[in-house]
């Protein structure tokens, strides 16, 4: 090897030795690894920059990550003026080959630990000149058989032990990104399969996420991971084979002139579909997207399922007062009232009642066409065809009992209802029907307080106000102090204290009192913030109350930190 290439495999070798050392220690500092990490370091970019107006014309980049389109985080270093003598043939025959075999006897060796590198590793050298027909760019993708051989059986039998075994064992949390990844790395599939296999693939889903189910934030986070890797593959390695990215929205891909196409196989078509479905659970914009990409990929069952939905559920129905139509697909239902009478709205309602137990997706928005504009008085709900159809279905207190039925189908935690864009105006399924049943009577009042047990007051801050509101229109007794802490409880997390005194007699500070006490201190100290303004505004409106209220108000202060 000529000097010239020497010279730069020796300093491009110092560098990223330097920095690889960093990189260990940072490593070592960690206690605990998922079995399913193979190890960390999986590409590797040495670059020759082109000379920028102000910078010396000789530096090198060094990125260890894959870099993202939007951030640079390469490492930099000046060079000596040799850099511009050497030649194409250097870098191709001498430079490039000597970099490889550097790199893999690194990787192969146990010099920096069993984790440090992954199995699968890319190399590029980006060798830029002024004249970017004079620029080379070198890639290699170096494997570790031995390594992914390990990975599969680690695999395997995490499979069989945490995810489809009968006994308690489980997943960590540390553990969901890199199964959901690896259930869909095309390094792991048999030699024949071009793709997943959907049908294993959700029994191993659904197998865990019934060792879930009891842990609805774990179970929340493994279907995110799962529904993130399905995108990762859809957009990673599918859909580049026979689409062109544009910049539009939403539709940010454009088929390819089929000369242009591989051969589109039917094993990754039909694992895309199962991606549409299930990645675009809770994106129902992605999961058009998707069917629109497979319908113009030619797929039947595309075409179907964007107009009539799967054909496992009750389609449409047309009743004396209105019309129905539904894909659970799409996760879009219409309804057309005809008239705008009570018949009508019970019929739409069975309709819906019908399509949840059918199993139809709660996550649904609503096309609603209707004379009628009723909406609940809170006025962070949003103005959506859900919310203006409960609300007029509520002018009928004889359809109460059936809108409490349909709120009891469609209460989920951690789900949303799709009639809005997600943010701080998107509420869990059931929340107008439980909400606006709550205000008019007091026979719903063990639906309310279990909606309030269920609603993610982490993300859901719409109704905040209805603790003022309920009080309001229910008023405050011994009854129904019990279902206003129940809603205070599940206010969101940036809920304001009531401005109204609630509590302005003896007997409800007595009551209260006795309902603090089987709470827990964080408990407690929202209901005291809600309803009074915090501990230290409930003592200076003891200070200034009258003696019996003021011994009252005493007996809830007293409950402060008793365990």
């Amino acid at each position: 090897m000529s000097n010239l290439s020497d010279t730069l495999l020796e300093e491009v070798w110092k560098r990223l030795c330097s920095i690889y050392a960093r990189e260990r220690q940072r490593l070592d500092e960690i206690t605990e690894w998922s079995p399913l990490q193979a190890g960390v370091f999986n590409y590797l970019k040495i670059s020759r920059l082109t000379p920028k107006w102000g910078k010396t014309p000789y530096r090198l980049s060094i990125d260890v990550y894959e870099p993202f389109s939007w951030s640079d985080s390469s490492y930099k270093f000046e060079l000596d003026p040799y850099i511009e003598d050497i030649t194409e043939e250097m870098l191709h025959d001498e430079f490039w080959p000597a970099l490889l075999k550097k790199v893999n006897e690194l990787r192969l060796s146990d010099e920096m630990g069993p984790r440090f590198f992954d199995y699968r590793f890319e190399l590029v050298a980006d060798f830029q000149r002024e004249s970017p027909a004079s620029s080379s760019k070198l890639t290699a993708a170096l494997i570790d058989e031995a390594k992914l051989a390990g990975l599969k059986e680690t695999l395997a039998h995490f499979i069989q032990t945490k995810v489809l075994s009968e006994s308690p064992a489980r997943p960590k949390s540390k553990d969901y990104f890199f199964f959901s990844r690896l259930l869909v790395n095309p390094d792991l599939l048999p030699e024949e399969k071009r793709a997943p296999d959907p049908q294993k693939l959700e029994t191993l889903s659904l197998s865990l996420s019934r060792k879930l189910k009891e842990n609805p934030e774990r179970l929340a986070e493994w279907k995110r991971e799962y529904a993130h890797a399905l995108k990762g593959w859809a957009e990673e390695q599918f859909l580049p084979l026979y689409f062109d990215e544009t910049n539009e929205y939403p539709l940010r891909f454009r088929v390819k002139p089929s000369i242009e196409q591989p051969t589109l196989h039917s094993d990754a078509l039909d694992f895309f579909l199962y991606a549409a479905l299930q990645a675009g659970r809770d994106d129902p914009q992605l999961r058009l997207s998707y069917l629109r990409y497979a319908s113009d990929l030619g797929s039947d069952t595309a075409a179907r399922y964007l107009k009539t939905g799967s054909g496992n559920m009750e389609s449409s129905r047309k009743g004396s007062g209105f019309q129905g139509k539904a894909n659970d697909v799409l996760q879009t239902i219409e309804l057309k009232l005809n008239i705008e009478k009570e018949q009508a709205y019970l019929e739409a309602l069975n309709y819906l009642c019908d399509l949840m137990r059918q199993g139809f997706p709660k996550a649904y928005a609503l096309k609603l066409k209707s004379t009628e504009k009723q909406w609940l008085p809170l006025k962070k709900l949003a103005k959506s065809p859900l919310h203006r159809f409960f609300a007029n279905a509520l002018q009928y207190p004889a359809l109460f009992p059936v809108i409490a039925e349909y709120a009891d189908l469609v209460m989920e935690e951690f789900a949303w209802y799709g009639d809005v864009e997600a943010g701080e105006k998107s509420v869990m399924p059931g929340t107008y029907a439980v909400l606006g049943l709550g205000l008019h009577s007091e026979d719903y009042d063990s639906l309310l307080v279990r909606y309030m047990q269920l609603v993610d007051t982490e993300h859901q801050s719409a109704h905040d106000e209805y603790a003022g509101l309920f009080a309001s229109v229910r008023g405050v007794n011994e009854r129904t102090l019990p279902i206003l802490i129940s809603i205070v409880l599940g206010g969101g997390q940036s809920a304001r204290p009531i401005k109204e005194t609630l509590i302005d007699t003896p007997v409800l500070a007595r009551r209260l009192s006795a309902q603090l006490l089987p709470l827990e201190d964080h408990e407690r100290e929202l209901v005291i913030y809600r309803l009074f303004g915090g501990w230290d505004k409930l003592a200076r409106t003891m200070k200034k109350a009258e003696p019996d209220m003021a011994s009252a108000l005493e007996s809830v202060t007293l409950v402060k930190g008793r365990a």
